[in-house]
């Protein structure tokens, strides 16, 4: 029997930005962290990437609006979800500029063009999953408090979700290291006294080359038979 109901057809989608895009989100947000903590950049960058696109997707559907045709692009779903009239994520200007590095970087799965690790990744990540992920509930109140960041930070006026990352925190399963560890946004408590320590102590920078960025032509008409390549990669090899 098909739904047809306006009220069903929600009910549809908001389980499925729970279950199939939150919860996944949050699973990669801590698989990013731990990624970073073990200095696997490719690896924190791909989970970064996911659980910023899925945590935006799910905005879209707690709000009846399709998901579709963005793919892993950020910018474009982030256009869209601050399109969205009942909602102001209020992100800084930082968080914008992060979710454009993501978008560049993040989609380096197959190590195909320059990996780029910026200094305060990490923390920037933790500060962009939280002005995100708090729009990820359907009955959200748009309409946040003027106050500090870190005022926000521990009373932060949301719904309560009692998503997988509360449930996380408040469980402490065996999650909850790699989300609290020097995690000024969800860590622990009492850890919110210094985020500058925090961000000195994730600090990390570092940058890599592609073989494929010094290959030929010839290389490339080789392995285009045997491997499937990004859409920028095929232009990039198609202007040369």
């Amino acid at each position: 029997m098909a739904i047809c109901d306006d009220e069903k057809i929600q009910d549809v989608l908001n389980e499925f930005a729970r279950e199939s895009f939150r919860k996944t989100a949050d699973q990669d947000y801590i698989a990013a962290r731990m990624s970073y903590k073990a200095g696997l950049v490719e690896p924190f960058l791909w989970s970064a990437l996911h659980s910023i696109e899925k945590y935006l997707k799910a905005i879209l559907l707690f709000n009846t609006i399709p998901a579709t045709k963005y793919g892993h692009d950020i910018e474009k779903l982030l256009c869209r979800v601050k399109g969205i009239k009942n909602i102001d994520l209020g992100i800084p200007k930082n968080v914008e500029n992060f979710i454009k590095y993501l978008n560049q970087y993040g989609e380096n799965r197959y190590f195909e063009g320059c990996s780029l690790l910026e200094e305060y990744a990490l923390d920037n990540l933790d500060e962009t999953v939280w002005y995100i992920r708090r729009c990820c509930c359907y009955d959200f109140f748009p309409h946040l408090p003027k106050i500090s960041l870190e005022q926000q930070v521990r009373n932060p006026k949301r719904c309560d979700m009692s998503g997988f990352l509360e449930e996380v925190i408040k469980k402490e399963l065996p999650a909850y290291p790699h989300l609290t560890w020097n995690n000024w946004f969800y860590g622990k408590e009492g850890q919110g006294d210094d985020r500058e320590t925090i961000r000195k102590t994730q600090r990390k920078w570092s940058e890599s080359y592609s073989c494929l960025d010094f290959w030929g032509q010839d290389y490339f008409d080789v392995l285009q038979k045997y491997v499937t390549f990004s859409k920028s990669t095929y232009h990039y090899f198609s202007q040369k």
